[in-house]
């Protein structure tokens, strides 16, 4: 949860870094700051230790002035807005610098405050990401890409499962431009570099009847971890474990938008065929991998053989007979 108090304090943060990034060349000074966002010095301060101990470089003291040493990788939403290039996807942004989930977050405005198609939630920290089937998603201050779009796709219930394909796709095109990574994409929606997981995807239904009411996507993307806990260290990376270099998570983040509304248009005009076809191209399990899902009743083991509108996974076994999965846990691949 984050309470009204912690809203305004975010919002405060972000207009303290807003202000001094635009103000670069000069020391701004923190009675100025204090003046203009109508807070007292004391907090002012409390506010500029808070960003230090984020990682954000504030060179100066109360008296000499405030300013910036370097652009900070911190999502400041005026500042994402200004090299946004989408129409819609990310044009209302909430920001939030410590957050339950960014999902739950995102629920939490659908059912209340109706918010309009493209929203996007963003977090520097989350206390209790949230993965698939319950599970945790690591979520190191400032170190990840934490965010969930609420869309609301005029379609039937059915197609739902293509918009967890569509948002993996432009993940892995998204990470691919920027890094130069070679990025995997296992089904339906796991990230892969080198065999390892390096960014995930969440998808939440909100319906009426049989038509889709709106749908949260979180995404979570590892993009300057340094090391894991030991229980996942083994088949978790980040991009800049990969890499052996930091990057931008606004980079990303912009590439990522740009990408998956594009899709998404394409998607909206062409039909299931254009995510479907765009996912099995970027994936390697979409054909001929032996694997093993788990579907919540049982195991089922074989070859994949390609998509089944709209979204589901062929897996053809021994026998030769085909079966067809929409949800599960890919437990075992090779």
């Amino acid at each position: 949860m984050v309470s009204a108090a912690a809203r305004q304090t975010d919002r405060h943060l972000d207009q303290v870094l807003l202000f001094l990034t635009r103000n670069r060349t000069v020391p701004v000074s923190g009675e100025k700051l204090a003046r203009d966002l109508g807070v007292s010095h004391s907090r002012m301060f409390r506010m500029i230790d808070r960003l230090r101990g984020m990682g954000v470089e504030i060179q100066g003291e109360p008296f000499t002035g405030f300013r910036l040493m370097r652009l900070p990788d911190v999502i400041v939403p005026d500042l994402l807005r200004e090299r946004l290039r989408t129409r819609e996807f990310g044009r209302e942004i909430h920001h939030l610098y410590t957050v339950d989930s960014t999902n739950a977050f995102a629920e939490r405005l659908v059912s209340g405050q109706d918010p309009p198609h493209g929203t996007l939630v963003v977090a520097e920290e989350q206390t209790a990401g949230r993965g698939r089937l319950g599970r945790r998603w690591i979520s190191h201050p400032g170190a990840g890409l934490y965010m969930t779009l609420v869309l609301r796709p005029e379609i039937p219930i059915s197609m739902a499962p293509l918009m967890t394909l569509g948002a993996a796709v432009a993940a892995h095109e998204s990470i691919e431009r920027v890094t130069g990574l070679d990025v995997d994409v296992k089904w339906p929606n796991d990230l892969l570099v080198g065999g390892r997981k390096v960014s995930g995807i969440l998808c939440e239904l909100q319906a009426e009847l049989d038509r889709v009411s709106s749908i949260t996507i979180g995404i979570g993307i590892n993009v300057n971890h340094t090391e894991f806990p030991d229980e996942i260290a083994p088949i978790a990376t980040s991009l800049s474990i990969e890499t052996g270099r930091r990057h931008s998570r606004i980079e990303v983040l912009l590439d990522f938008l740009a990408t998956f509304e594009r899709l998404y248009g394409e998607f909206l005009a062409g039909g299931p065929g254009v995510v479907m076809n765009a996912w099995t191209r970027a994936s390697s399990f979409a054909s001929g991998r032996r694997l093993e899902v788990h579907d919540g009743f049982r195991t089922i083991r074989g070859a994949t053989d390609g998509l089944e509108a709209p979204g589901g996974l062929r897996i053809r076994q021994a026998d030769g007979s085909v079966e067809v999965v929409y949800s599960g846990d890919v437990i075992s691949w090779e």
